[in-house]
């Protein structure tokens, strides 16, 4: 069985190729707005925290594509580097760290 597990895979293996990198057009500063402007109308609701917003400013940043524009595309390593700035700029407040340690100890998000 093994042996022909082994077969398989290498015949399979012969023809591979990695699909090719998505290179998505994001639609840059106007869908941070529009993303800033939801999460604004759900703190005047009273549903988002303070740090709802800044957690949301982040995330907006990351799935609009930054600074980028619909016109543009861009590349999987570009938008890794827009998510890991943003968790690292997260992950140094201490409202996150308390999220995390809540989120652990309790099984529930905490708002803060």
């Amino acid at each position: 069985v093994l042996a022909d597990a082994k077969a398989r895979v290498i015949a399979l293996a012969e023809d591979y190729s990695p699909a090719e990198s998505p290179q998505p057009a994001l639609p840059g500063a106007t869908a941070k707005t529009a993303l800033q402007m939801a999460v604004d109308g759900f703190h005047k609701l009273g549903k988002a925290t303070d740090y709802d917003i800044v957690v949301a400013d982040a995330l907006a940043d990351v799935l609009s594509g930054g600074d980028t524009d619909i016109t543009e595309t861009i590349d999987e390593d570009e938008l890794m580097d827009l998510e890991r700035r943003a968790f690292m700029s997260l992950v140094k407040r201490p409202q996150t760290l308390a999220r995390i340690e809540h989120m652990l100890e309790t099984g529930k998000p905490l708002r803060n």
